[in-house]
C-alpha cells in the first residue's frame, strides 16, 4: 500500500477485565487467553477486514471502505458478528471510527531482526478510538460509532449522540451511542 486509504478502524475492548485481574487474577488471565483463541479462530470469517490484531483484552480491526454504503455495511456486519462471539465469552464494547490508514513504510533494507510489525490501522482513527472511549466510557454502552459510518449504514436510532473532538485538528464529530445492537 503506497497511499492513504479510507477505512473503518474498530476497537473491541472487554469490559472490566482490569477489575477481574485485581480481584481474581487467574480468571482475568483465562478470559484474555480465551479472547485470543476466539479471535484467532474467527478472524478468517471477517471477509471485509484486512487486519485483525489483538493484545491483552482488546482487538483492533481494519476494514478498507470505498464510497459505497455496501462496503461500510460489510465491514460493520463483520464487527457485529465478532462482537457477538466475544460477548459470549465476556461483555465488551466497540468503538468504530472512519479514517485513513497510514501507508506501510518501505523496507529500507532491514534484515527483519527484530521482527517489525506495521499495523495499517495505526492511523489517527486508532488514536480517535481511544479518545472516544475515554470521553464516553462512563455511558457503559455497547457501541460508539462515528457519524461518518452511521451515515452509510442506516442503523436504528441511537440512544444518545455526543460530540467528541477527534484528530487531526480536534474537529468535533458526532458519536452515536447504542446500548444493545445498532441494528433492530
Amino acid at each position: 500500500m503506497s497511499k492513504f486509504q479510507d477505512c473503518i478502524v474498530s476497537y473491541v475492548d472487554l469490559n472490566n477485565v482490569k477489575k477481574v485481574l485485581g480481584n481474581r487474577s487467574r480468571e482475568g488471565i483465562r478470559i484474555m487467553r480465551n479472547l485470543h483463541k476466539l479471535v484467532s479462530k474467527h478472524a478468517h470469517n471477517l471477509t471485509a477486514h484486512e487486519e485483525v490484531s489483538f493484545w491483552q483484552d482488546s482487538v483492533l480491526l481494519l476494514a478498507f471502505v470505498d464510497t459505497t454504503k455496501a462496503s461500510f455495511r460489510r465491514a460493520m456486519r463483520d464487527v457485529k458478528v465478532l462482537k457477538g462471539v466475544i460477548n459470549a465469552l465476556h461483555p465488551c464494547h466497540v468503538v468504530c471510527v472512519k479514517g485513513q490508514s497510514f501507508p506501510a513504510p518501505s523496507n529500507g533494507g532491514m534484515n527483519n531482526k527484530p521482527r517489525v510489525i506495521h499495523l495499517s490501522a495505526s492511523s489517527l482513527a486508532f488514536s480517535n478510538c481511544f479518545k472516544v472511549e475515554d470521553r464516553l466510557k462512563r455511558r457503559k454502552a455497547d457501541w460508539y460509532i462515528d457519524s461518518r459510518i452511521v451515515a452509510k449504514i442506516s442503523p436504528r436510532k441511537a440512544d444518545a449522540i455526543k460530540p467528541v473532538k477527534l484528530l487531526p485538528g480536534n474537529i468535533s464529530r458526532a458519536i452515536h451511542i447504542f446500548h444493545g445492537s445498532f441494528v433492530d
